[in-house]
């Protein structure tokens, strides 16, 4: 992924000139062009291999003539989420903040070809960090980083980690809040279009007026129109609606957290366990997986109490259907009480985070590492997480006070 052009213009509405290099400055955009200011649009970003398709229909257009400031290769644009960020060379840092746009008036592009890319292809983004930038320039992703302890040989030793991103996405129908699903950010019109398909609510891609997002500056919300005939043949189907969770048309990961927060008690600080007896819990959990270890196809969840006694196992296809099963056998025996240590067989995400939560379950070990919002939701309800590392010890993410080591 890298740069291939930089253009400007000093007056709106006038052709842009291409430049080898130049200044993105914080908060602005690029330096000199009459688009750059305190806004959410400071810098524009088009693929070439768009300009080059149009080009192949026989259109005489060259970088800047459909008004981007910024032409790349190796970037799908469009889908890459709203609130992603990229270093472009070696200091500029920018923050996706809308796909595409209206065009308020045709330009001559659209004249010349009955057609502009720009309004489905552009992206948007504001300068979070300036720097000069060049042709050629490398352009890579900004992923969040956490810091967290490593505990292997009797020792902690602060590492970061990047954390693959998890958010929710509505889904509306004809207007309405249909579902609501947690996913990783990117791809949300082919993972809504995949959605309606796998829901029987539509079975082709003409039933769709239209399919987008709600808004240009969010991708948590993505709309969907069907055709008047899909909807009289789907409506019982739409209104049954039995899983919608939220209706709110601004949901999104920070906004998700501060709900829970109100609802999930903080978890206590009064328990503390001996790590090597947590991490051989985990690292023998396989030794109450039968179906597993028959198949090779299910997900294990393992409760055991302070003093390392297991209370609870279950297994399942799903890892979130195996901790409910766990869960809910030391609910209806009334002994949920006792749950100290929860083991997965699994990733943490963000819904094993609430639902162990839910449960009082403060220590939660797990074989693969978690999402960045499951550690985001455990810091701020006082959990514990930790994962196997992967040559000896534990990863160690948050709520690291309630492991016991000898240092």
């Amino acid at each position: 992924m890298e740069i291939v052009s930089i253009a400007t213009s000093r007056k709106k509405g006038t052709k842009k000139t291409c430049v080898q290099e130049a200044e993105l400055i914080a908060d602005h955009g690029l330096s000199g062009d009459a688009h750059a200011g305190k806004w959410h649009r400071q810098v524009c970003f088009l693929a070439s291999e768009s300009i080059e398709k149009a080009r192949s229909r026989g259109l005489d257009v060259t970088f800047g003539d459909f008004a981007e400031n910024i032409a790349t290769t190796g970037i799908d644009w469009k889908n890459i989420p709203v609130g992603t960020k990229l270093r472009l060379g070696d200091k500029a840092v920018v923050e996706i903040t809308q796909i595409g746009k209206e065009c308020k008036q045709k330009c001559a592009i659209f004249y010349q070809a009955g057609d502009c890319i720009m309004p489905r292809e552009g992206v948007f983004a504001k300068v979070i960090e300036g720097g000069i930038i060049r042709c050629g320039d490398k352009i890579r992703f900004v992923l969040p980083e956490t810091n967290l302890i490593h505990w292997k040989n009797k020792t902690d030793v602060q590492v970061n980690h990047f954390l693959i991103g998890e958010e929710p996405l509505s889904i509306r129908i004809q207007g309405k809040p249909y579902s609501v699903v947690m996913r990783t950010p990117g791809d949300e019109i082919a993972h809504v279009a995949g959605f309606c398909l796998g829901e029987g609510i539509i079975d082709s891609p003409d039933d769709f007026i239209s399919i987008g997002f709600c808004d240009g500056t969010d991708s948590n919300v993505v709309t969907v129109t069907l055709t008047p005939s899909r909807r009289e043949i789907v409506s019982e189907l739409l209104e049954r609606r039995g899983f919608v969770s939220q209706t709110s048309c601004g949901l999104c990961g920070k906004e998700l957290i501060e709900d829970l927060y109100q609802t999930i008690r903080p978890l206590t600080d009064d328990l503390s366990i001996d790590i090597n007896k947590a991490l051989y819990c985990l690292e023998s959990l396989s030794d109450h997986q039968p179906i597993r270890n028959a198949t090779h196809a299910s997900h294990a969840a393992a409760i055991f109490s302070s003093e390392f006694e297991l209370l609870s196992v279950a297994e399942d296809v799903g890892r979130h259907n195996a901790l409910d099963k766990a869960v809910g056998k030391l609910f209806l025996g009334k002994k949920l009480s006792q749950a100290s240590l929860l083991v997965l067989s699994s990733r943490v995400s963000f819904e094993l985070v609430q639902k162990a939560a839910k449960a009082n379950i403060p220590v939660l070990l797990a074989t693969s590492r978690p999402t960045e919002l499951a550690v985001k939701l455990a810091s701020e309800i006082n959990m514990t997480i930790a994962c196997l590392a992967r040559d000896a010890g534990l990863f160690i993410y948050c709520g690291g006070k309630r492991l016991k080591r000898d240092l």
